[in-house]
């Protein structure tokens, strides 16, 4: 297999982020065909792609008459059997349960042909486990996109303990032929490389907040306006080398032992959960939303990411 012979891609769930993985690969040229288990899925994710496709459309990064043609190469069926018949390469993008998973990927081992890679869309669940249910451990491989992945360049290409050479070279191969920045997980640890890079980010923010150090607002201000503002540009790897790895060993020696190294989510968090406070879904996390402000920035993030594409276009 090579990314040449990929000319058929099968999208397994239409959800958050199935529906916009497809969108990736219809714009790319590619036939879709989008399963899910209900009709109102597929509906869904089909007019949340137009949606998608119409933003595109507004930032001048898609051209009006692209819309049609890129939906007019998905085709939706809630059918297994048909989705992965004549598929070259199929992404799993049901949601994170590894039972789940594993039923979508014996039934895959079943119906899609020998010469397919089935890719599992996850950000830490096991491919060894994954691949032990199929007749191809080798064809087997994971893709991390991020949300949203019509937006977002960024796919952690992981390879479990069986997975190919040749398998990595076309998934990393075809990700590039549709634009996105692929980056090779040599080892299938949890959490991959960002997710693990966020949650420790995360923890320390976190507990900064239970300490009584920092509000959430100032300690968000920081991230959005220090960090953030040069992540984009200087790696955190990057960074260390420009600041001079003396530096950040010496900075390490003092400030590592104090740093939240807690192998347990905080007694904060877990209380937060308890009494219901579970971010926009409850309207209360560590701010208090409306359908409104929820609604608002997440159209500050689209178009933020809209114009690093423009950018980069």
């Amino acid at each position: 297999m090579k990314v040449e012979d990929v000319k058929t891609v099968s999208i397994i769930g239409a959800g958050l982020m199935g529906h916009g993985i497809a969108q990736v690969f219809a714009q790319a040229g590619y036939n879709v065909l989008l399963r899910d288990i209900k009709q109102e899925f597929l509906l869904n994710g089909v007019s949340k792609m137009k949606e998608n496709l119409q933003k595109l459309s507004a930032a001048g990064l898609v051209r009006k008459e692209e819309i049609d043609a890129t939906i007019s190469r998905v085709k939706t069926t809630l059918d297994m059997q048909e989705a992965l018949t004549n598929s070259d390469f199929m992404i799993e993008a049901a949601t994170e349960n590894i039972d789940l998973k594993k039923q979508i990927f014996r039934e895959a081992s079943k119906f899609a042909p020998e010469r397919a890679v089935l890719a599992t869309n996850t950000s830490g669940l096991p491919i060894l486990d994954i691949a032990g249910v199929t007749n191809r451990p080798g064809k087997i491989i994971g893709t991390h996109f991020w949300n949203p992945p019509y937006l977002l360049r960024a796919v952690e290409v992981v390879k479990g303990a069986g997975t190919t050479d040749e398998t990595v070279k076309v998934t990393y191969d075809l990700l590039t032929k549709v634009g996105k920045k692929p980056v090779v997980v040599k080892k299938d640890i949890p959490g991959q490389i960002g997710i693990r890079i966020l949650y420790a980010m995360l923890r320390e923010a976190i507990s900064l907040v239970e300490k009584g150090v920092a509000s959430p607002e100032d300690i968000d201000t920081v991230v959005k306006e220090a960090l953030g503002t040069r992540l984009p540009v200087v790696g955190v790897l990057e960074l260390a080398d420009l600041s001079g790895v003396d530096l950040v060993l010496m900075v390490s020696k003092r400030l590592f032992k104090d740093l939240d190294n807690s192998p347990e989510p905080s007694k904060f968090l877990t209380d937060m959960v308890a009494d219901g406070h579970t971010g926009i879904k409850s309207l209360k996390g560590f701010y208090s939303w409306t359908p409104q402000s929820v609604a608002s920035i997440v159209k500050k993030r689209d178009e933020h990411l809209l114009r690093i594409l423009k950018d980069q276009a």
